[in-house]
């Protein structure tokens, strides 16, 4: 009995984890079909991620929403911070370079955190996280290297501060743990509608871009990102990880079906690099978590004795 309901909490994590991912990968194609500039991008995206955020918290905290964002404090406003400048370069990367190439790079994000973790808080990094930075690195200097299927530098770069600031909001939110900071990233949507407000002249969207912003921001991503936040509660948060990298594979292949817009052989390389070093990475530290927890069960079981 406690078997079959293991498994079917099991098969409740994968399924939230497997929707949360896939609602999060035509956000790739919004963004590349638009002909509206970057300012005006931002504009829409804060505004619509303000208000999926603001609706997220009104969810889950009811008549104490106001209480729950006043909790947050400066912690929870720094976090929109970050959260609203790893926006800006997302759109960016994704306006001027390929998308396989941008997600490929973006998808680092977790190396990225446990070298600022190592540096930050003194976390230590195992041997397998080293090995998996200097593959991932060599994926990501394969990628910039492309200068074929839309690639360009300074697209590349935007997608490597991209997944900085994504590993320091990971980073910080860890350390403000158990402390619920996550209505902060109202305040990241409030910042970058600001960004675009203030040097947007002319707003000249049609009415589908709006339509299309509006179905991705203000629904499909916070809808995505609530259930892989709740996904960790029946699988582990490897796993989860593991769903994650379904945007990097997907997104791209959705925009070459409705857009067109093949990658280049040497983005694939550099991409299979990364997705190699990323699955390692996730196996090895499972097996590392697997082995501490029965560790620890056997010194439980001595200690008993």
């Amino acid at each position: 009995m406690i078997h079959i309901q293991e498994r079917a909490l099991r098969k409740k994590g994968v399924l939230f984890s497997l929707v949360g991912a896939l609602l999060l990968t035509p956000d790739a194609v919004v963004i590349r079909w638009m002909e509206i500039g970057h300012t005006e991008v931002l504009f829409w995206r804060g505004l619509f991620f303000g208000l999926g955020f603001f609706l997220i918290a009104l969810l889950r905290n009811r008549s104490k929403v106001f209480r729950a964002i006043r909790n947050a404090g400066w912690p929870g406003i720094l976090s929109g911070v970050f959260f609203a400048m790893n926006t800006y370069f997302y759109t960016k990367s994704l306006q001027q370079t390929s998308a396989a190439a941008a997600l490929m790079i973006i998808s680092t994000a977790p190396i990225f955190a446990a070298g600022i973790g190592w540096i930050w808080l003194r976390e230590r990094i195992s041997l397998t996280v080293w090995l998996t930075i200097l593959i991932t690195l060599l994926g990501m200097a394969i990628i910039v290297s492309d200068e074929a299927g839309g690639n360009s530098l300074a697209g590349n770069l935007m997608a490597v501060g991209c997944a900085v600031f994504m590993a320091l909001n990971f980073n910080w939110s860890r350390m403000h743990a158990p402390r619920d900071i996550t209505p902060g990233l109202i305040f990241g949507g409030i910042i970058i509608f600001l960004i675009g407000f203030s040097e947007t002249d002319v707003l000249i969207a049609k009415q589908g871009e709006i339509g299309a912003m509006f179905l991705s921001v203000a629904i499909a991503m916070p809808i995505g990102f609530v259930l892989l936040q709740i996904a960790p509660r029946y699988i582990s948060a490897t796993e989860v990880s593991l769903f994650l990298l379904l945007e990097s594979v997907i997104a791209p292949v959705w925009v070459w079906i409705v857009l067109g817009e093949a990658p280049g052989v040497t983005t694939l390389l550099g991409s299979m690099v990364i997705v190699m070093a990323l699955l390692l990475y996730s196996y090895l530290s499972g097996k590392e978590s697997q082995l501490r927890r029965k560790q620890l069960c056997n010194g439980a079981i001595l200690n008993n004795k």
